[in-house]
């Protein structure tokens, strides 16, 4: 890794954060980060490099080209923070430290319910009446900005930020050698911007993949489409098209408990080429498996279908992460060896981390969350419990990503983490204050795993195991990712409150807060909760 790659990457990840947060909340336009483990801009940046850069560089001098290895620390950078101004982080997380006091007027008792276990570094105001909660929803007008409010919960979420982060790297630094050099795991979404990024033969300006007429008449396809509808964003007489989804249960008349469509979406279909087909089959088959099985429940009498499926969706997950971890045992066995008892022969000098501060760093990790759900209220060994159960989600979504390169990956889990840990030991054990807490921590960061970190982490981890040292990359990565949270916290903060219009205030504001803000509420526990909206309610864990 060389200092101008270390350096051009923080430098594009903040002009990309920024990006994202104006292009995501005040234009309202496509997720710039994709919403997926995939990020556009990230491969809009690679493919500028390889196609305008690179090649006006060879011509002024070869020399200052960039290598392959340094558009790879440049894409590792952006990859490893592009989520936390979106989906990975604040697009829920901010309107998260809001909601709850704006929205006070709707019916539920929510001051006297929980808003007592909220502590005031967590969040701007608890004061429902205060000017610092109206400006967030309402806008700032012409009034300053009051950026002293923001200071302390920036830092108080940075804690268990930063430890959940940390937690996510010293995972990934145990299980890499595993999935990469044991089983070889595929890790399609690694293998583009490694094409990509490949450095041109002798005597040429582009490499074999910008060269290929094929790759072009592909591109073409969805570039066309696409074009069309940005366009007609600006110029509402080009035609577009409407949509590239078809509702499937039309093909099969009135058939009631079909839960599903056909999507024809150009980026999966690139990647399923890269797919084995045991893979690729099992993916269209366990969908149709699925919505056999909702037929079959409607038919029955049973339409709660949803409810089911995150329960079985939960029983998947263990089983699933039972298997890889009994895979990996030998592997994990050497982890522990070299950790504790520092083996001579179990070589870990090419990993992301040394093994003893990986395993180290994930107690450490663990042990700063549970303390920071402990100021919350939330009792030490539920939050190991919730922990354990985080690990096993972002051990299969991982799983999930690295073999299969889906770009998308989301829980059905109605409630994330926090609702399998209520459905094993109840509310009553987890009490008030800790379901409070246990429902801030998650808000963020496990709330909506379209963009979670971690199999970001694997991804990058494939692409630079013959290429660069790893540790050194790792240090830039987590050099990134907490410039990325400092610079978005506060150009989020900028365009909630100054730029981001009454409209797209209200559309997005309102809908974060449907999908973070009411989980809060998982005080259904809690006595006098009378939750009115609808949208909570359908939230909202039963006792």
């Amino acid at each position: 890794m060389t200092l101008r790659s270390f350096i051009v990457g923080l430098l594009l990840l903040v002009a990309a954060a920024i990006t994202v947060t104006y292009n995501d909340y005040e234009l309202g336009n496509t997720y710039l980060s994709g919403g997926n483990h995939f990020p556009i801009v990230a491969i809009f940046i690679i493919i500028l490099f390889s196609l305008v850069l690179n090649p006006l560089l060879k011509l002024a001098n070869p020399k200052l080209m960039f290598s392959q290895s340094e558009i790879v620390v440049i894409w590792c950078m952006i990859a490893a923070g592009i989520g936390i101004p979106a989906s990975g982080l604040l697009r829920c997380l901010m309107p998260f430290m809001i909601a709850p006091f704006y929205f006070t007027d709707t019916g539920g008792k929510w001051v006297t319910t929980f808003h007592q276990y909220i502590p005031d570094w967590l969040v701007p105001s608890k004061d429902v009446k205060s000017s610092i909660v109206t400006m967030f929803y309402e806008g700032a007008g012409d009034n300053p900005i009051p950026w002293q409010a923001w200071v302390m919960p920036f830092f108080g979420w940075g804690i268990a930020i930063m430890a959940a982060y940390l937690m996510m790297f010293c995972l990934t630094a145990i299980i890499r050698k595993q999935w990469v050099e044991h089983e070889r795991l595929s890790f399609p979404l690694a293998m583009i911007p490694l094409e990509i990024s490949k450095p041109p033969e002798q005597g040429r300006y582009f490499n074999a993949l910008m060269r290929s007429p094929a790759m072009w008449i592909g591109a073409a396809i969805p570039i066309f489409f696409w074009s069309l509808v940005g366009f007609q964003q600006f110029f509402t007489f080009i035609p577009t098209i409407k949509s590239l989804s078809w509702d499937i249960t039309n093909l099969f008349g009135s058939m009631k408990g079909w839960d599903g469509f056909i999507r024809f979406y150009f980026m999966p279909i690139g990647v399923a080429f890269l797919l084995t087909t045991e893979v690729s089959l099992s993916l269209w088959l366990f969908f149709v498996l699925h919505n056999v099985q909702n037929i079959m429940r409607v038919n029955l009498g049973y339409v709660d279908e949803h409810q089911f499926a995150s329960k079985q969706q939960i029983g998947g997950f263990v089983a699933f992460a039972v298997v890889a971890l009994w895979t990996m045992r030998r592997h994990l066995r050497d982890v522990l060896r070299k950790a504790f008892l520092g083996a001579k022969d179990v070589d870990d000098s090419r990993e992301c981390l040394s093994y003893r501060g990986a395993v180290f760093g994930i107690i450490a990790a663990a042990g700063v969350i549970t303390g920071w759900l402990y100021v919350l209220g939330c009792p030490p060994l539920i939050s190991l419990f919730f922990l354990i159960i985080v690990g096993v989600i972002l051990l299969v979504l991982s799983r999930l990503v690295a073999q299969c390169g889906m770009l998308l990956v989301q829980t059905t889990l109605p409630n994330g983490p926090l609702g399998v840990v209520h459905d094993v030991v109840g509310g009553k054990v987890i009490t008030p204050s800790g379901l409070t807490g246990l429902t801030f921590h998650q808000a963020g960061l496990y709330g909506d795993t379209r963009e979670v970190m971690m199999p970001s982490l694997l991804n990058n981890a494939k692409m630079g195991e013959n290429k660069l040292n790893l540790r050194k990359l790792f240090f830039a990565m987590m050099v990134a990712v907490a410039l990325s949270y400092t610079v978005s916290f506060f150009s989020l903060s900028y365009y909630a409150l100054l730029r981001i219009t009454s409209a797209s205030r209200e559309n997005f504001w309102r809908r974060c807060y449907s999908e973070s803000a009411p989980k809060s509420t998982q005080a259904a526990e809690l006595k006098n909760c009378d939750l009115s909206r609808p949208e909570i309610i359908s939230h909202v864990i039963d006792p």
